[in-house]
This record gives C-alpha cells, sequence and structure tokens, in this order.
C-alpha cells in the first residue's frame, strides 16, 4: 500500500499532465508510459473526473461566487488549460469549484461520459476506491457526487463497487436499474436487452423506480425485448466479466445472447433464425479485433452464415 507522502506525488503528477494535454509539446511517450503504472492511471481518472464535473457546473459555480472583477483568476477554467498550478496548487477557480459542487441542486450535477471504441477497454476509479471497467464499444456516464448515479447507455461494463448505505450506487440502463449492495458484477445493455451477472454479493435490479428482484453471486438475469421477459441463470462467478482477460465463456447459452454480444464486438448486425432459436452454446470465444467471433460459432456449432451488407444471419446448416 502507497504512503501518503506517495499517493501526493502521484496526484501532484496526473495534475500536471492533466493540466498539459491539449498543448501543442506534449511527450505522448513519456505520458503514455507514466499511465500504464496502474496507480497512475486511477489517479488521473479522479483528476480529470473532477475537471470534467468543474467545467460542466461552470456556469452554476459562477453565479454563487461573490462578485470580484478585479480577480480574473477566480474564473471556473477551461477544460485542460491549467487548473493545477505549478508545485502542485489549485487555483482559485478550483478551490471555489470545489467547494461549492456539493451545494448544486441534482439537475446541476454532472454527468461525465466514457466512449470505447472497437478495441479499447476503459477503467475509471470513482472517489471512493469502487472501479469500474468499460467493454469495447460501450457508452457510459457517471456522476461520482453524493447521488452516486450511472447510466449504461451501450455496451457493457465489470463494477467493482464499495458498499456505503449512506452513499449508494445506482447504475441505469434500458430502463432498469442495479442498485448496489457491495458487490461485483458484469452489466450488458444491448439493443433492447439487458443483463446482470454477478460475480460476488448481492445486487437488485428493477424497473426504474419498480420493485427489485434479488440477485447474488452466481446469478444472470437477461431481460429481452419490449415484453421485458426475464430470466434468470445460474453462472460460475470466475466466468462473470471474462470479456477483460478477451473471452467471453458460455455454458448452455441461448444463441441469441451470444449473437448479440458478437455484434458487438464484430461491428455487425447478428440475427438468429427462430428455427434454431433455442439452441444452446457452451464453451469458450476469443474477443481478439472482433472479426472471428462469427467464423469460431460457425466452427462449434451447426450454424451456417447469411450475409447481407453489415447484416449476418445465423441460420441452422440444414437450411442452406
Amino acid at each position: 500500500m502507497k504512503g501518503p507522502a506517495e499517493q501526493d506525488r502521484i496526484d501532484d503528477e496526473a495534475a500536471l499532465w492533466h493540466a498539459r494535454i491539449g498543448g501543442d509539446d506534449v511527450d505522448w511517450q513519456a505520458f503514455s508510459a507514466w499511465l500504464d503504472i496502474p496507480a497512475c492511471r486511477l489517479a488521473y481518472e479522479r483528476i480529470a473526473l473532477i475537471d470534467a464535473e468543474i467545467i460542466a457546473s461552470a456556469a452554476a459555480i459562477s453565479a454563487q461566487l461573490p462578485a470580484n472583477d478585479d480577480v480574473e483568476d477566480a474564473r471556473v477554467p477551461r477544460s485542460r488549460k491549467g487548473w493545477w498550478a505549478a508545485g502542485g496548487t489549485l487555483t482559485a477557480g478550483v478551490v471555489a469549484g470545489m467547494l461549492l459542487l456539493p451545494m448544486l441542486t441534482p439537475a446541476a450535477e454532472m454527468m461525465a461520459t466514457y466512449n470505447t471504441g472497437p478495441t479499447e477497454t476503459r477503467t475509471i476509479a470513482l472517489k471512493d476506491g469502487s472501479t469500474i471497467r468499460i467493454d469495447r464499444n460501450s457508452r457510459l456516464s457517471v456522476s461520482d457526487s453524493a447521488t452516486r448515479r450511472i447510466d449504461l447507455a451501450a455496451g457493457g461494463a465489470y463494477f467493482d463497487i464499495r458498499h456505503d448505505p449512506s452513499h449508494p450506487l445506482t447504475v441505469t440502463a434500458g430502463g432498469y436499474e442495479v442498485r448496489d449492495v457491495g458487490t461485483r458484477f458484469d452489466m450488458v445493455h444491448q439493443g433492447q436487452r439487458v443483463s446482470v451477472a454477478v460475480a460476488e454479493g448481492e445486487v437488485a435490479v428493477a424497473p426504474a423506480n419498480g420493485r427489485g428482484t434479488p440477485l447474488r453471486a452466481g446469478r444472470r438475469i437477461d431481460i429481452l425485448g419490449p415484453s421485458a421477459e426475464a430470466a434468470i441463470a445460474t453462472v460460475n462467478p470466475a466466468n462473470v466479466g471474462s470479456w477483460r482477460d478477451g473471452r467471453l465463456i458460455y455454458d448452455q447459452a441461448a444463441l441469441a445472447l451470444v449473437a448479440t454480444d458478437i455484434s458487438r464486438y464484430a461491428g455487425k448486425t447478428l440475427t438468429v433464425d427462430p428455427a434454431i432459436a433455442d439452441l444452446r452454446f457452451s464453451g469458450v470465444l476469443t474477443i481478439g479485433d472482433g472479426s472471428r467471433l462469427v467464423d469460431q460459432i460457425q466452427g462449434l456449432l451447426p450454424v451456417d452464415t447469411r450475409r447481407e451488407g453489415n447484416r449476418i444471419r445465423l441460420v441452422g446448416r440444414a437450411a442452406r
């Protein structure tokens, strides 16, 4: 465990790097090497999240600051432009912003948004030490304030959450909420599908403002389609969030669910012929860049493909 002095040094470095980003003389190779250190990456994510909250709340902060036309530095700074002064001293605008953020109404609170590309995953750290690993081709927004709200607009994420009864966490996706009870869980929101699998602890899954269904470790819920049909299945907790290791592990999973996962990783719309809708798949797929996932399924199951532009349809081999 790092001591306070070491953590302060890392935090200072994170703030200085954040202030330099956007300049013309950034040493990207040095920044990348520094960011490869896990403690440094987590510190940088914390700094970036604070900065995003302040910038997005600039108007509300400015309205509550005392008028002082002679002090130009009291204004909330623009993003990535030197909000951390030389020597690690916070500028007046950021100090004011950090003090005023807790006073803002919920409507004024910032939701920092993160997007990942086809081959990119990302880890962000919350203020209490909880972490979120965002999967490929995903969009997730975070408000790390008193309400601790997270919205998974699309894609997937793995949550490692510290339980705090006085500071609860709610994750929303596709009209559903996951209410945390201190846990590790994986969540997917893809089209009309919402899935939650629990590796440790327990969550409650519910329609927005509705009654929750408890989901403990080793269980997964899949909610599909406009009719909100839900199915609960048993899973191996060790396999929850296996995409973090570049693999997709299934145990008697419906082919439609597998196809939904492949669609996101492959960047193509994959559908299943109703004639093979009940086909189940058990096995391991290697994600890679996503381009070989369909071929892997075709090699492991008695299915063929019919391709039309960016759409792929899985059909029974006998139907060809």
